[in-house]
């Protein structure tokens, strides 16, 4: 019976040593394969082997505490972790992710009573191979050769201080860049509510002066004046460039011609439009599609061309288009996140645009923003004025001087 008992143990402590010399050559294995051992003697990383275990992790679970004493040299065999540094307000941010073949904790190998510096924690199920770091240290006090991984450790963590830095740069510059984004958005919001201000009291001037005169340029066009000035103004102080608002001639040829071939389709609206406003409205009953230069309808005024009028009109659409896009969506595109933020900033310039025209009619007011809809889509798509000013032009000018919907006004 002793000798069935003495037979047991024995192959039992042979399977103990079959189990643990495979543990040392997967750990060698392991070694091997890792940047900082890489220099490494074969008797090295057998020795290395020899004093190290391996150990799972459950996901979710802390490899190490930031602050804690550093006692363990780890590499990662299989899975991920994701190392979190705390913030000042105590919160933590994930600063960067090891897979297999990673080293853990090699710093402490150059600082005597070393605190982890980061939290590493698993990220589903992690095995890691675990060494002592004082042992690590007597090896290397025996054997000379183990220089060589002192200095590749040394090689790494330059490495990784070289990427500190760059990234503290980049970070500095990110932080520069929104610093200068808050300052500017606070001048536009500035400006804007100055602008708006300004249009509320024009809005209200602007209809009493129609009804006494019967038109109100005398107004607006002072109202655009000002505006473009404080427009002007904070264009200079932002910080960016003219072609930031659109203020560009770069392929200003092509997409003049790409904004008047995109205008036909408008156009050509407008005279639909006109047809049915003359079969429906009776004010415009049996007048000619086209008014310009037409024999008038019985009992209807002659239409008169007003050229300095017209002229008036080509100087000042610019001016619209510099405070509407330029000003307004250009900045709303820039200063809003998301992925509609170019439509948002096409909307939110446009709804001010079309209340602009509300004091002459609402009619007025509902064609003005659905032309400032495609005015704004093609000034998100060109990024210049010149562009959506022709457009803008051409067809204002055949709207309500070739064809005159000026029951609208």
């Amino acid at each position: 019976m002793s000798d069935t008992s003495e037979a047991v143990t024995a192959a039992s402590a042979q399977a103990v040593t079959a189990a643990q010399a495979q543990a040392v050559i997967a750990a060698q294995t392991l070694l091997a394969r890792t940047p900082i051992f890489q220099k490494c003697e074969a008797q090295d990383l057998a020795a290395l082997a020899a004093m190290a275990h391996f150990a799972d992790v459950a996901d979710g679970s802390d490899i190490v505490r930031e602050g804690e004493p550093a006692l363990q040299l780890l590499v990662i065999e299989a899975g991920e972790v994701v190392v979190l540094k705390r913030s000042a307000a105590g919160g933590q941010h994930e600063i960067n992710r090891l897979h297999g073949g990673n080293a853990i904790g090699e710093l402490a190998l150059f600082e005597p009573d070393a605190r982890r510096s980061a939290t590493v924690r698993a990220v589903g199920p992690v095995r890691m191979l675990v060494m002592p770091i004082d042992q690590v240290l007597a090896l290397a006090q025996m054997r000379p050769s183990f220089v060589a991984v002192l200095i590749g450790i040394a090689g790494l963590v330059a490495e990784r201080l070289r990427m500190c830095i760059s990234n503290a740069v980049e970070s500095l510059e990110r932080a520069l860049a929104e610093e200068r984004t808050r300052v500017t958005m606070g001048k536009f919001t500035f400006s804007l509510i100055v602008a708006y201000s300004l249009y509320t009291w024009v809005l209200g001037t602007a209809t009493q002066v129609k009804a006494a005169l019967g038109r109100s340029e005398l107004i607006t066009v002072p109202a655009i004046l000002v505006t473009v000035g404080i427009l002007l103004h904070f264009m200079r102080s932002s910080g960016f460039p003219a072609s930031f608002f659109g203020i560009t001639l770069k392929n200003a040829g092509r997409d003049v011609l790409q904004a008047v071939v995109l205008t036909l389709p408008l156009m050509a609206i407008s005279v639909l439009l006109k047809l049915w406003l003359v079969g429906n409205v009776p004010s415009m009953a049996g007048q000619p599609l086209f008014q310009m230069f037409s024999v008038p309808a019985p009992g209807m005024p002659a239409a008169v061309f007003n050229p300095w009028l017209a002229l008036a009109y080509v100087v000042f659409v610019p001016f619209q288009e510099l405070i509407y896009r330029g000003g307004l969506q250009g900045a709303l595109s820039h200063f809003l996140t998301g992925p509609w933020r170019h439509w948002l900033a096409i909307l939110g310039s446009n709804i001010i645009f079309s209340a602009a025209h509300l004091y002459i009619s609402l009619g007025l007011s509902v064609t003005a923003f659905i032309a400032g809809l495609f005015w704004g889509w093609l000034y998100s798509r060109q990024t210049g004025l010149p562009e959506v000013s022709v457009s803008h032009i051409l067809l204002g000018f055949w709207t309500f001087e070739i064809i005159d919907l000026g029951v609208l006004e």
